[in-house]
Protein backbone atom coordinates (compact mmCIF):
# COMPACT_ATOMS: atom_id res chain seq x y z
CA UNK A 1 0.00 0.00 0.00
CA UNK A 2 1.18 3.51 -0.76
CA UNK A 3 0.59 6.55 1.43
CA UNK A 4 0.24 10.21 0.62
CA UNK A 5 0.25 13.47 2.53
CA UNK A 6 -2.35 16.02 1.49
CA UNK A 7 0.35 18.71 1.40
CA UNK A 8 2.01 16.73 -1.43
CA UNK A 9 -1.07 16.91 -3.65
CA UNK A 10 -0.65 18.89 -6.88
CA UNK A 11 -3.34 21.48 -7.59
CA UNK A 12 -6.86 21.42 -6.27
CA UNK A 13 -9.32 18.56 -5.83
CA UNK A 14 -10.57 17.14 -9.17
CA UNK A 15 -8.20 19.38 -11.17
CA UNK A 16 -7.17 16.27 -13.15
CA UNK A 17 -10.69 14.89 -13.51
CA UNK A 18 -13.42 13.73 -11.19
CA UNK A 19 -11.99 11.49 -8.49
CA UNK A 20 -8.35 11.97 -9.57
CA UNK A 21 -5.41 13.69 -7.92
CA UNK A 22 -1.71 13.93 -8.69
CA UNK A 23 1.02 13.82 -6.04
CA UNK A 24 4.58 15.12 -5.79
CA UNK A 25 5.55 12.10 -3.73
CA UNK A 26 4.12 9.01 -2.10
CA UNK A 27 5.43 6.78 0.67
CA UNK A 28 5.54 3.11 1.53
CA UNK A 29 5.92 2.02 5.15
CA UNK A 30 6.62 -1.70 4.76
CA UNK A 31 9.65 -2.89 2.78
CA UNK A 32 7.68 -5.26 0.56
CA UNK A 33 7.71 -5.76 -3.21
CA UNK A 34 5.32 -3.94 -5.52
CA UNK A 35 4.56 -3.73 -9.23
CA UNK A 36 5.40 -0.97 -11.75
CA UNK A 37 2.91 -1.59 -14.58
CA UNK A 38 3.21 0.14 -17.96
CA UNK A 39 -0.12 0.25 -19.78
CA UNK A 40 -1.81 2.02 -22.63
CA UNK A 41 -5.35 3.27 -21.98
CA UNK A 42 -7.92 4.33 -24.51
CA UNK A 43 -8.42 8.08 -24.60
CA UNK A 44 -11.18 8.65 -27.16
CA UNK A 45 -9.71 7.30 -30.44
CA UNK A 46 -6.09 6.78 -29.36
CA UNK A 47 -4.11 4.81 -26.80
CA UNK A 48 -2.21 6.85 -24.20
CA UNK A 49 0.71 5.46 -22.13
CA UNK A 50 0.27 5.40 -18.36
CA UNK A 51 2.17 3.90 -15.42
CA UNK A 52 0.22 2.17 -12.65
CA UNK A 53 1.82 1.22 -9.34
CA UNK A 54 0.20 -1.82 -7.75
CA UNK A 55 1.10 -2.23 -4.09
CA UNK A 56 0.28 -5.93 -3.87
CA UNK A 57 -1.01 -8.94 -5.79
CA UNK A 58 -4.66 -8.01 -5.26
CA UNK A 59 -4.12 -4.61 -6.90
CA UNK A 60 -2.07 -6.21 -9.69
CA UNK A 61 -4.81 -8.79 -10.36
CA UNK A 62 -7.34 -5.95 -10.64
CA UNK A 63 -5.21 -4.39 -13.39
CA UNK A 64 -4.96 -7.75 -15.16
CA UNK A 65 -8.76 -8.15 -15.05
CA UNK A 66 -9.24 -4.80 -16.81
CA UNK A 67 -7.14 -5.78 -19.85
CA UNK A 68 -8.99 -5.48 -23.11
CA UNK A 69 -9.55 -3.03 -25.96
CA UNK A 70 -9.38 -0.05 -23.57
CA UNK A 71 -6.39 -1.18 -21.47
CA UNK A 72 -3.28 -2.80 -22.94
CA UNK A 73 -0.48 -4.10 -20.73
CA UNK A 74 2.91 -3.20 -22.23
CA UNK A 75 5.38 -4.17 -19.48
CA UNK A 76 5.43 -5.17 -15.83
CA UNK A 77 8.39 -4.70 -13.51
CA UNK A 78 8.67 -5.89 -9.95
CA UNK A 79 10.24 -3.53 -7.43
CA UNK A 80 12.02 -5.88 -5.06
CA UNK A 81 13.37 -5.02 -1.58
CA UNK A 82 16.95 -5.88 -0.71
CA UNK A 83 15.97 -8.49 1.89
CA UNK A 84 14.13 -10.36 -0.87
CA UNK A 85 16.76 -10.09 -3.63
CA UNK A 86 19.59 -10.74 -1.12
CA UNK A 87 21.65 -7.69 -2.15
CA UNK A 88 22.41 -4.32 -0.57
CA UNK A 89 19.83 -2.38 -2.61
CA UNK A 90 16.28 -2.50 -3.94
CA UNK A 91 16.00 -3.67 -7.56
CA UNK A 92 13.50 -3.16 -10.35
CA UNK A 93 13.33 -6.12 -12.72
CA UNK A 94 11.10 -7.13 -15.62
CA UNK A 95 8.47 -9.55 -14.32
CA UNK A 96 8.00 -12.65 -16.48
CA UNK A 97 5.81 -14.68 -14.13
CA UNK A 98 3.92 -14.43 -10.86
CA UNK A 99 2.56 -17.33 -8.83
CA UNK A 100 0.78 -17.61 -5.50
CA UNK A 101 0.88 -20.66 -3.24
CA UNK A 102 0.77 -21.67 0.42
CA UNK A 103 3.51 -22.83 2.76
CA UNK A 104 3.24 -25.82 5.11
CA UNK A 105 1.26 -23.84 7.71
CA UNK A 106 -1.11 -22.23 5.21
CA UNK A 107 0.52 -18.81 4.86
CA UNK A 108 0.27 -17.31 1.35
CA UNK A 109 3.59 -17.03 -0.50
CA UNK A 110 4.25 -15.03 -3.64
CA UNK A 111 6.81 -16.16 -6.25
CA UNK A 112 8.15 -13.53 -8.64
CA UNK A 113 9.90 -14.75 -11.81
CA UNK A 114 12.06 -12.12 -13.50
CA UNK A 115 13.79 -11.81 -16.87
CA UNK A 116 17.21 -12.74 -15.45
CA UNK A 117 15.81 -16.16 -14.55
CA UNK A 118 15.78 -15.49 -10.81
CA UNK A 119 12.74 -16.44 -8.75
CA UNK A 120 12.09 -14.39 -5.61
CA UNK A 121 9.82 -15.47 -2.75
CA UNK A 122 8.32 -13.07 -0.23
CA UNK A 123 9.46 -15.26 2.66
CA UNK A 124 11.96 -14.41 5.40
CA UNK A 125 12.59 -18.03 6.44
CA UNK A 126 16.15 -18.99 5.35
CA UNK A 127 15.08 -22.68 5.24
CA UNK A 128 12.23 -21.96 2.79
CA UNK A 129 12.02 -24.29 -0.23
CA UNK A 130 9.85 -23.42 -3.23
CA UNK A 131 9.01 -27.11 -3.72
CA UNK A 132 7.27 -27.14 -0.32
CA UNK A 133 4.47 -24.86 -1.56
CA UNK A 134 0.99 -26.27 -2.20
CA UNK A 135 -1.91 -25.02 -4.33
CA UNK A 136 0.45 -22.93 -6.47
CA UNK A 137 -1.43 -20.90 -9.09
CA UNK A 138 0.18 -18.83 -11.81
CA UNK A 139 -1.54 -15.44 -12.12
CA UNK A 140 0.82 -13.82 -14.62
Amino acid sequence: MFGTDLEDRVGRVSMFGEGHAHWYKISRLLPTHWYHVDVKVRNEDRMTPLVLMAGDETAFKEILKKRGPDLELTQVQAVIPKWMNKTDAWSMEKLTGLSLGYDKIGIPVCLLEVASGAVYADVHDPQFCIDSLVEVKKIY
